[in-house]
């Protein structure tokens, strides 16, 4: 996969067009002033199925641009962080591979959707690219309710969590759509996790083999006695010192007074 993408950047990538999460950005900025003046514009925009064999194939692209929310001020948030996100990974991949990535995601939530006949809209693709972007800057941190600054890999995990979650707990058919996300994810950064994994594996046999080493290293000191009465050093009273004098004439291991009379 990995190959192929390089492949297809180095003969594609300078015709592809660039910069495609600013028109997405823009394009769900404008669905949500729409929404705003006309309520329920959002609808027909959505990924429906039945309402594209009927003759609504817009909705095969528009569900792309409908923004993840109505409120206002979680929009804005939203479409800044979108911004962020997309503008970095495609910067980080390069426009051909952004683009396989919104394409692969398209694909398979619309095959899904239609084997399924299930509505579907773009939020689970939009929790897949969070991760991806997790996996690439886990430690850059953002401010959650501008106060609290968390890593974003913490983040991440409770978005891998909440795709989980709804693939366990939705009805019927629909838990299959964020398992899509979820595979969209895998298809592109298995081999990005295998390696974080292999390294981490590596470090803890390293540690391992660090502590058993130190461990085997230190020097190991038998039980001392006094040569005179025979108490030993495992008594934490009994202070033993060794003497060389002339007088021992050898290293002699004494008790503390007798070290002193001898």
């Amino acid at each position: 996969m990995e190959r192929w993408l390089a492949a297809l950047e180095r003969r594609y990538g300078r015709h592809l067009p660039g910069n495609l999460t600013y028109w997405l950005v823009g394009l769900m900025g404008v669905t949500f002033v729409m929404e705003l003046l006309h309520p329920g514009f959002r609808e027909v925009l959505m990924l429906d199925p039945e309402k594209i064999l009927s003759g609504q194939v817009w909705r095969l692209f528009t569900y792309l641009i409908v923004p993840p929310s109505s409120s206002p001020i979680f929009v804005i948030f939203a479409l800044w962080w979108l911004y962020r996100m997309g503008t970095t990974l495609e910067s980080e991949w390069g426009a051909a591979k952004y683009l396989v990535w919104w394409l692969v995601g398209m694909l398979c939530t619309t095959v899904f959707a239609f084997a399924l006949h299930l509505p579907a809209d773009n939020s689970y693709l939009l929790m897949a690219l969070f991760l991806a972007y997790a996996t690439l800057y886990p430690e850059e941190r953002i401010l959650v309710l501008f106060i609290i600054p968390v890593a974003i890999k913490w983040l991440a995990l409770l978005d891998a969590a909440g795709l989980l979650y709804f693939a366990g707990t939705l009805p019927g058919a629909q838990k299959v759509l964020p398992l899509v996300a979820v595979g969209n994810y895998l298809l592109f950064f298995t081999p990005t996790l295998a390696g974080l994994l292999r390294g981490f594996v590596k470090r803890g046999a390293r540690t391992s083999a660090g502590r058993s080493f130190r461990t085997s290293a230190a020097p190991s000191r038998g039980v001392r006695r006094c040569a005179v009465c025979g108490v030993t050093d495992e008594d934490p009273k009994v202070d033993i010192r060794v003497c060389s004098c002339d007088k021992c004439g050898r290293p002699t291991e004494y008790c503390l007074p007798h070290a002193r009379n001898h």
